[in-house]
């Protein structure tokens, strides 16, 4: 019966939508990233962006189901285990180096965004979401945690209205404009290395929070689901901004965000809202990455975040005056590269125990099914009952006090819902 069972859709819609929120901001939101990797390679770049939606939903399903099976709170608690211990450093300084680097370049990017839509200096769009990373940072984790699949729906609807009108408008030059997009100078050499440098990226600056996304789910098939659905929407919303960007590609090439200035020439309505979009996704990947700094680097000691916090925002901000624009062009692959190594260490360790995450599911749920039967007061447990449950849950991977707690307050949870 569905009251009985671990899987829940509402979960697994619930992932999803946080799943986009966390990639879209570093790689996707300003339209910048897909000018630079993929469009300035023509047609052999659009074949690129099918490619790596195929890899959102593959890798979300690997990097959920990673972070759910060890019941991640940080990245290091999986890659510890799934790395040798150098490699696991490595990565380790390599993911902070990552949320410095993304800290600043996201500053920037919020500046350029409002910027270019207001008619403001650029370095005041970046003190405004500096101001704000700070001011959310002294929160509940808890109460932000929610924010991040806040802008999936909108973002949906505003890029499926925008990719409507341009279809049923006056006919596109495909040919033409895919030729014109291949006049843009890219930092990258061919079409090959930005495919694996651009997913390498996205992946080097989101893996640590989906980690923890994964983490947070005792559902190992909710996990998976989640990644996949959550990469499926990611994909198709690559995809139609990057036909989108192809349409006007000669009109917002120099664009420093040029997704805002696209929206504003398809509708003037649009253009408005995909400002707040932009920035609200850009903003979730800044606080993200400073969040995730101040904490590694505080060692989760709170007096010492709250002075970590101020002077990691302010460096960001100071060093957003470099420019999005040319940030993106020279960090990014800088970032890209560093990936590779995560992308192969994240392969191997999918190989590896996703017979023992097959097994894990079964365990789960098996525990899952019995709380539940113990929890419903029409139903005997019975002794033999309870042995099958300390069995199972000696079984699991997870230690055994712990899984019990949150498996209790799942249960007790769902006991709620049906109440309701």
């Amino acid at each position: 019966m569905e009251k009985e069972q671990l899987v829940s859709r509402k979960k697994i819609l619930s992932v999803a939508f946080a799943y986009v929120g966390i990639l879209t901001g570093a790689g996707l939101a300003s339209g910048r990233e897909l000018v630079q990797y993929f469009i300035s390679f023509g047609r052999a770049g659009m074949a690129g962006i099918v490619i790596i939606a195929v890899l959102y939903m593959l890798f979300g399903k690997m990097i959920l189901s990673l972070g759910s099976y060890y019941r991640a709170q940080n990245h290091s608690d999986v890659l510890e285990q799934v790395s040798h211990p150098i490699v696991s450093r490595i990565l380790d300084g390599s993911m902070i180096f990552s949320c410095f680097i993304l800290s600043f370049v996201m500053i920037a990017g919020a500046g350029s965004s409002l910027g270019q839509r207001f008619s403001i200096p650029s370095w005041i769009g970046s003190l405004i979401c500096a101001g704000m990373i700070l001011a959310v940072s002294y929160m509940e984790f808890d109460q932000v945690i929610g924010a991040l699949g806040i802008f999936t729906p909108m973002i949906l609807l505003i890029i499926l209205a925008a990719f409507f009108t341009v279809l049923t408008g006056d006919p596109v030059p495909w040919k033409e404009m895919l030729e014109t997009g291949q006049e843009i100078e890219s930092s990258l050499p061919n079409v090959y290395v930005s495919v694996v440098n651009y997913f390498a990226l996205c992946m080097m600056t989101s893996t640590s929070m989906l980690f923890v996304l994964g983490g947070s789910i005792m559902g190992l098939k909710n996990a998976k689901k989640g990644g996949i659905l959550g990469g499926f929407f990611t994909g198709m919303i690559t995809v139609l901004i990057a036909l989108l960007l192809v349409s006007r590609i000669d009109l917002v090439a120099d664009a420093n965000v040029p997704m805002q200035k696209l929206l504003g020439l398809i509708h003037p309505t649009l253009g408005f809202l995909m400002t707040f979009v932009i920035f609200g996704m850009i903003f979730n990947t800044g606080f993200s990455a400073c969040y995730s700094l101040a904490k590694r680097l505080s060692g989760d000691k709170e007096s010492r975040f709250r002075k970590l916090m101020p002077l990691i925002v302010l460096t960001a901000f100071a060093l957003s005056f470099f420019g999005f624009k040319k940030l993106v062009a020279f960090m990014y692959p800088v970032l890209g590269y560093l990936g590779i190594l995560l992308l192969a260490v994240l392969l191997i360790a999918w190989i590896k125990e996703r017979g023992n995450i097959k097994k894990e599911g079964k365990v789960r749920r098996g525990i899952f099914r019995l709380m539940m039967y113990k929890a419903d007061k029409n139903k005997v447990f019975t002794e033999q009952d309870k042995r099958h449950l300390d069995i199972l849950i000696h079984e699991s991977a997870v230690d055994d006090k712990e899984i019990r707690k949150d498996m209790e307050e799942i249960v007790e949870e769902r006991q709620e819902e049906i109440k309701r």
